[in-house]
């Protein structure tokens, strides 16, 4: 996309209304040095314009953006201005930017359009020169940057040469991560006190995984009898670690239609304490995490813990909206479907959720198999005050 447009700066409109008094005076006057001082400030008119129709062309401008970036983060974009012609340089070009988030745009808002420029002294012919603008973008989702307006006034002001160059480009801003506290990891030791234990078990938890030599210490259920016959030296059991318990995060977006301020706050505290477990949970590895949410229709992602994995959560985190349709009872069957009986299951609402409603998750108790795992899930309200207790937002 390439546009020109020249304009009259207002100090230009100021000296052409002196200039037309001048010659008009003289005109009507038949005075001849009016008409010489009319002709010497003309000068500068024709200067000016000449020279910011020159000072833009050949110039290219390049953008480099952050692989991603948080809500609330500090955010630095970096620009290069080329000047490819072989003679002139360019004096005083400002490189305009415009951001735009664009679900506003999506939803029929009037967007925000934020508009950092970047002033470049001077760029010589065959050169290029570094430049950039630092900021911080406070709502996750996906924005829209560019295209970019170069535009100069160089040497007067009194014109202003603009052109849009460049395609736009996105840049998806991640939820913003806040702290889980001591209270969230002792409820899920509590929650999961029995398994715990019996993972601990020595020796007795995990697949087979071979037989080695006996060491000082080992105890004797895991002498691996038919092996030391075999070889004249006692053998025991070696079986694998066995890997964490999956986790499954079940979020259900509600707001009511038009929301207020305290619903749009509750939103952004469900997705961001989603986004830290989840990335708390891939940091420390050895286990499957899923992330359940509604968009058009329920979806379930996730795969391995693992930087991948997280990358991928979090990206669908940032472009997810609430909504005013009750999704629950859908998005509980899809998380319970799609993942293993024994999977941790937590549910992140904006409201408060009774499991035991069984008129509202019909589609829940009418399946026993559905039914009894509901009764293991952990529902974290994110309107409660409780939520500080396992999560402070940053």
């Amino acid at each position: 996309m390439f546009r020109r447009q020249t304009t009259v700066c207002r100090e230009g409109w100021y000296y052409l209304v002196i200039v037309a008094l001048v010659l008009g005076g003289a005109m009507l006057k038949e005075v001849n040095l009016l008409l010489i001082l009319a002709g010497m400030l003309l000068g500068p008119v024709l200067l000016n314009w000449r020279a910011v129709g020159l000072a833009l062309r050949g110039l290219k401008i390049e953008r480099r953006l952050p692989l991603r970036v948080g809500a609330g983060d500090p955010l630095a974009v970096g620009l290069n201005l080329t000047n490819t012609r072989r003679r002139l340089g360019s004096w005083a070009i400002v490189a305009e930017e415009q951001i735009q988030r664009e679900a506003d745009t999506r939803r029929g808002r009037r967007p925000t359009t934020l508009r950092p420029s970047v002033l470049f002294p001077y760029v010589r012919a065959g050169q290029w020169r570094k430049g950039g603008y630092r900021g911080r973008l406070e709502r996750r989702g996906r924005y829209r940057f560019g295209p970019i307006r170069l535009s100069t006034r160089f040497p007067f002001g009194l014109f202003s040469k603009t052109i849009t160059v460049g395609r736009p480009e996105t840049l998806i801003v991640l939820p913003r991560l806040g702290r889980l506290t001591e209270g969230w990891t002792a409820r899920r030791m509590e929650a999961f006190a029995g398994a715990d234990r019996r993972r601990n078990r020595p020796g007795l938890e995990g697949d087979f995984y071979g037989v080695r030599q006996w060491r000082a210490g080992d105890g004797k259920r895991l002498i691996h009898w038919r092996s030391s016959a075999r070889t004249g030296e006692l053998t025991v059991r070696q079986f694998e670690r066995p890997r964490s318990r999956d986790v499954a995060v079940v979020l259900d977006l509600w707001q009511p239609d038009p929301p207020a301020a305290e619903h749009l706050e509750t939103v952004e505290l469900a997705v961001g304490f989603a986004a830290t477990v989840l990335t708390d949970l891939c940091r420390k590895g050895g286990s499957n995490v899923y992330l359940t949410l509604a968009d058009d229709e329920p979806d379930c992602i996730g795969g391995p813990a693992s930087p991948a994995t997280l990358q991928n959560l979090t990206e669908r985190l940032a472009l997810i909206e609430a909504r005013a349709e009750d999704a629950l009872p859908e998005l509980l069957a899809h998380a319970l479907r799609r993942t293993a009986s024994d999977t941790e299951v937590v549910l992140v609402g904006t409201r408060p959720v009774d499991l035991a409603d069984a008129s509202r998750l019909a589609l829940l108790w009418s399946d026993p198999v559905l039914r009894e795992r509901t009764q293991r899930i952990r529902c974290i309200d994110a309107s409660s005050k409780r939520l500080a207790e396992f999560f402070q937002a940053e």
